[in-house]
């Protein structure tokens, strides 16, 4: 039975119908996740409504250096590795009367399960870490101390003085009008979502022109929740503008990077990002893969695999993990824009 269970193709229709763990802006963002049939994707992305070449240079402590003579247009995704021991298949093994356990075939599987739990809860963060550094940087981070792929530079400022949110004087709403219309007539993509931090969500519903605009005379076009409680995902929708067709969210959580070990927030304090819904896809490169020692090498065309393996410098038989993923724009990388609004 464990023979049939633990086989490479039996464990990847496994970890597919594992549920992949809830984040509102990986579901917010990516609207796209396509295994491919090659091993190097290519990649003709778009800056400013022109095609370009995504740029391949170093990481150095999470910056990107560039190197404008090195263009390409095909990319090898990097690996994603886990492995564990299997401990569940001794439990499967093990004979009624042999084991302290009632039912050891129960418990291998719920063993079993938590270790596909595990994976993709891993592999999940990592795309998720993916994905916020594409958004911030207009960068896709490769293995550690490895090239990055740069798919152009992204529409970034600071704002000072009168145009600050905390600015009696600023209106954020002609504001958010401008950064559409600009984006639109550069690259045709309307944006239809702005995250806030926290501390900018609060300026925004402070600020006397946007409490004018969200009077309770806009009622029957406007909806605000602004009495309803965070959402267990750290999200909060604040407002909808019906003139910009624009839904205002305010959002914190934090992740790891991956490169300097440090916590950091999701969205930094005082950060405004403006954004198309589904913007982002996930391309998974094909994974040429030996689904049993001494066997020839298959290519997998699947987003994740998993097989047994029986390591030489081990006597533990593993439960190993592999994907193949690479973050991409589906649109322009001029569509999206981050401001510092505080």
């Amino acid at each position: 039975m464990s023979s049939k269970i633990f086989g490479l193709i039996a464990l990847t229709a496994i970890i597919e119908q594992t549920k992949t763990p809830k984040n509102f802006l990986y579901n917010l963002l990516v609207g796209e996740e396509k295994p491919e049939k090659v091993e190097e994707l290519e990649i003709q992305n778009k800056e400013a409504g022109r095609k370009k070449a995504p740029l391949v240079g170093k990481r150095q402590q999470g910056v990107f250096i560039v190197k404008d003579s090195f263009a390409v247009q095909r990319v090898k995704p990097a690996w994603i590795k886990l492995q564990t021991v299997n401990e569940a298949e001794a439990v499967f093994e093990q004979q009624f009367g042999q084991t302290p356990y009632a039912d050891p075939q129960a418990v291998g599987k719920q063993m079993l399960a938590e270790a596909m739990k595990e994976f993709k809860n891993i592999a999940f963060r990592t795309r998720q870490w993916m994905l916020i550094e594409t958004l911030r940087t207009g960068v896709c981070p490769m293995e550690e101390g490895a090239q990055g792929v740069k798919y152009g530079d992204i529409n970034s400022e600071v704002l000072t003085g009168n145009d600050l949110f905390s600015n009696p004087n600023c209106n954020p709403i002609d504001y958010l009008e401008k950064k559409q219309t600009e984006i639109q007539k550069q690259t045709g993509v309307v944006i239809d979502t702005v995250i806030f931090s926290p501390d900018v969500a609060g300026a925004f519903l402070k600020n006397e022109k946007v409490k004018e605009y969200l009077n309770t005379r806009h009622a029957n076009y406007v909806r605000v929740n602004d009495s309803k409680a965070e959402n267990d995902d750290g999200r909060k929708e604040i407002a909808y503008l019906p003139t910009l067709g624009i839904t205002i969210f305010s959002f914190v959580d934090w992740y790891q990077d991956m490169e300097t070990g440090n916590e950091e927030q999701v969205v930094p304090a005082k950060t405004c990002i403006g954004v198309k819904a589904k913007s982002f896809a996930f391309r998974y490169a094909a994974m040429s893969l030996r689904t049993e020692q001494g066997k020839p090498a298959q290519l997998l065309v699947k987003k994740e695999a998993i097989r047994k393996w029986y390591p030489d410098y081990s006597e533990d038989e593993e439960l190993q993990y592999f994907s193949r993923p690479l973050c991409m724009p589906r649109e322009d990388v001029k569509s999206w824009f981050i401001a510092t609004v505080l």
